[in-house]
């Protein structure tokens, strides 16, 4: 079972019975049928319901999260598949306004939405966002709706998981798209990874071994490319 979330490009709810698509979670489908899984079922959730699902045993792996010092503690990363820079989805007209972390906070009154329990919350705080211009939600859509709706004025996330997510049909109306200028959190473009229960040594060290084989050759390229990386 894989706990994954609606966050394209890296996760794409099923659709007229196929399975969930997206670069995450073909790649966890590569990796764990590598390893010997005779079946991968898959279950989405919310990102606050990733780890806590995790450690009660709800799912044996969930989707690549950014791997932070705070993370390892309790959970078990397998090796690194991506990076990702972060981005901001705003309103087209504030597209040159709202470029990085700095220029939010410096703004007085512009409000961020993020995702609750995402990094993005802790690198806005490092840039100077207060606390009180932080909106948190449950998933990159809500977040998304909430700048389309002005209770917010830009929302956090991956540059690449906003791009995804404004190329879905009728998706980006009146929004935009921006790429993350601040150096706050990305002075090395921060890494994701597949999270394992931490006594479940043997299937992450399965994984890890087809996935050394895998990254970087032209199956796995050619799966990213496909998906926009």
């Amino acid at each position: 079972m894989v706990a994954y979330l609606d966050e394209p490009p890296f996760g794409i709810p099923a659709q007229g019975g196929a399975p969930p698509s997206g670069c995450d979670m073909e790649l966890a489908g590569h990796a764990l049928r590598g390893a010997g899984v005779a079946r991968v079922d898959h279950q989405l959730t919310t990102f606050p319901e990733l780890i806590p699902g995790l450690l009660d045993r709800r799912w044996p792996v969930i989707t690549p999260i950014f791997v932070t010092p705070e993370r390892a503690e309790v959970v078990a990363f397998s090796r690194p598949v991506w990076a990702a820079e972060d981005g901001f989805i705003v309103r087209r007209g504030d597209a040159d306004r709202y470029t990085s972390y700095e220029a939010i906070a410096a703004s007085a009154d512009a409000v961020l939405a993020v995702v609750r329990g995402q990094v993005q919350h802790e690198t806005a705080r490092r840039a100077g966002v207060p606390d009180v211009r932080v909106a948190q939600f449950d998933d990159q859509h809500a977040a998304a709706e909430a700048v389309r709706e002005g209770r917010a004025d830009a929302s956090a996330s991956t540059a690449a998981g906003n791009r995804a997510y404004l190329g879905r049909a009728a998706a980006g109306g009146g929004l935009a798209a921006v790429t993350n200028r601040s150096p706050v959190g990305q002075e090395r473009v921060p890494v994701g990874a597949f999270a394992f229960h931490p006594q479940d040594r043997d299937l992450r060290a399965a994984v890890d071994a087809v996935l050394e084989d895998f990254l970087g050759s032209p199956g796995h390229l050619d799966l990213m490319a496909r998906y926009g990386w």
